[in-house]
């Protein structure tokens, strides 16, 4: 507020002081004095003023909406809102307490009557676009991303230089996945203001998603200029250089978004799989560690941070570690298979032979095939139980592949079925719900054998070929071709 201003506001209260030592009864001069001293920041006595001037007349809709306002500026927002009902029914039709009703109403997480009040104001006065930017952010935080956008959408139609909600509509193509629309939404909101880093920020993350991951790290180096403490731009910033292997700027971005947001688990975490990469493994272990303090019940870092407590050969905390993960996933394989290998190299057959029977249990394909060549085994390699081990799970593995291929030979003779029925020759009718085929004089089939002898049958003037899986009528004309 300019010095000239201030000066009048503290001379209309003098002037406004002595009109109400003269006459205590006149309304508007409480009511121009409440708006002086609001303007003044002197909150408290604002409200007295507006309290007095509606005590001598109650129906002065416009100091009940002022109160209103100056309440919010003191948090008293339930009282506002009382305020602006009052307002409300004196001058039902004051489009800007509806509005106001509306972002209190919203303060309080009151979402659904905050569009209500909004809807309101609207059907007063249609064009009013930050009322449309309003519902549509409350609409979006209810996950009505239509609705929302078409708000955005009458927003800019009313102000086409509002850039909140040209940067609202493109979250919500982010949301949705259409990244191209949403980079053309951010940079018109960069256009309008070209120095605002929510923009360049969300367009970083859009162009990630597009897999354009030099012009993101420019993004997200544009965002940073503006401001420099964005925790959300250094953090996406280092996983886009991950992406490209470009790890010892990982570590550099990263350790910025460290140093704002020191208890950021994600990042201590990621901070360690790129250590990881570099071949650092005491500063992996440090930095899981460092995501274990600030949330111990992310299995996936204690299994990394156990993986690399056994390559470090600290196999005791490496099973702990192990232990840990299957308290919190009780079905995780890696984690028996990890916990076999450190057995195995402590020498420790029966509970190598029991963890790496619980990985191929879990997931024979893989840890078969591992173990067979995984010299953390080669201590116990040749023990008859190992060796039956691996046997019996290949034994299961072949016998898992002939139940997948019957099931297969089950699946091509349900598609056969499938393809007779459809035959409008049998004109049979047909309950998807419960898979069975009825003939038109009711007698029910579900049976694939039945199915053929009917086919086979020259009554019904069929030519089949089970090979192509194509069914002809006898007078050529083909009806069902899947492929």
């Amino acid at each position: 507020m300019s010095t000239e201003l201030l000066k009048s506001y503290k001379e209309a209260i003098i002037r406004l002081e002595k009109i109400l030592d003269i006459k205590p009864d006149k309304d508007e001069a409480w009511y121009n004095q409440g708006n002086a001293l609001f303007n003044l920041g002197r909150f408290e006595e604002a409200i007295a003023s507006y309290h007095k001037a509606l005590e001598i007349r109650n129906d002065a809709y416009d100091a009940w909406y002022n109160q209103g306002i100056v309440l919010v500026k003191l948090g008293r927002i339930d009282e506002a809102i009382v305020s602006w009902d009052k307002a409300l029914e004196i001058q039902p039709d004051f489009y800007e307490a509806w509005y106001n009703r509306g972002i209190a109403l919203s303060e309080l997480g009151r979402i659904d009557e905050a569009i209500v009040s909004w809807d309101k104001a609207l059907e007063i006065q249609p064009d009013f676009s930050e009322a449309w930017y309003h519902r549509g952010i409350a609409l979006f935080d209810l996950e009505r991303l239509e609705d929302a956008f078409a708000s955005f959408n009458k927003a800019i139609q009313f102000n086409p230089n509002d850039y909140w909600s040209w940067y609202s509509r493109g979250v919500i193509f982010a949301n949705l996945g259409s990244y191209e629309e949403a980079i053309a939404s951010f940079n018109k909101a960069l256009e309008i203001q070209p120095d605002h880093d929510w923009s360049w920020g969300s367009r970083g993350v859009a162009l990630t998603n597009l897999g354009s991951y030099e012009e993101a790290i420019a993004s997200f180096n544009k965002a940073l200029e503006i401001q420099p403490d964005s925790f959300e731009d250094w953090y996406n910033l280092g996983s886009v250089l991950y992406r490209l292997g470009r790890y010892k700027e990982v570590i550099v971005s990263y350790d910025k978004a460290i140093q704002i947001k020191s208890d950021a688990q994600e990042v201590w975490y990621n901070r360690g799989n790129t250590l990881l990469k570099l071949g650092h493994l005491d500063e992996a272990l440090g930095s899981y560690d460092k995501a274990l303090n600030v949330q111990p019940n992310l299995y996936l870092t204690w299994q990394y941070r156990g993986v690399i407590l056994l390559k470090l050969r600290r196999l005791d905390e490496a099973i702990s570690s192990f232990d840990k993960v299957l308290e919190l996933k009780s079905d995780y394989p890696d984690a028996y298979y990890n916990k076999a290998c450190c057995y195995a190299l402590q020498g420790n057959i029966e509970q190598a032979i029991e963890n790496l029977q619980q990985a191929i249990n879990l997931s024979p394909d893989k840890y078969l095939d591992i173990a067979r060549n995984d010299s953390d085994f080669d201590g116990i390699r040749d023990d008859e139980r190992f060796k039956a081990l691996i046997q019996k799970g290949s034994n299961r593995k072949e016998e898992a592949l002939q139940a997948a291929l019957l099931k297969k030979a089950e699946l091509e003779e349900y598609e056969w079925l499938k393809a007779v029925v459809r035959n409008p020759a049998f004109d049979f009718l047909k309950d998807p719900e419960e898979d069975i085929y009825t003939l038109a004089d009711g007698e029910p089939f579900h049976d694939p054998e039945w199915a053929k002898t009917v086919a086979s049958d020259p009554n019904y003037g069929f030519i089949t070929d089970p090979e192509e899986d194509i069914y002809t009528l006898a007078d050529g004309e083909p009806f069902y071709d899947e492929r």
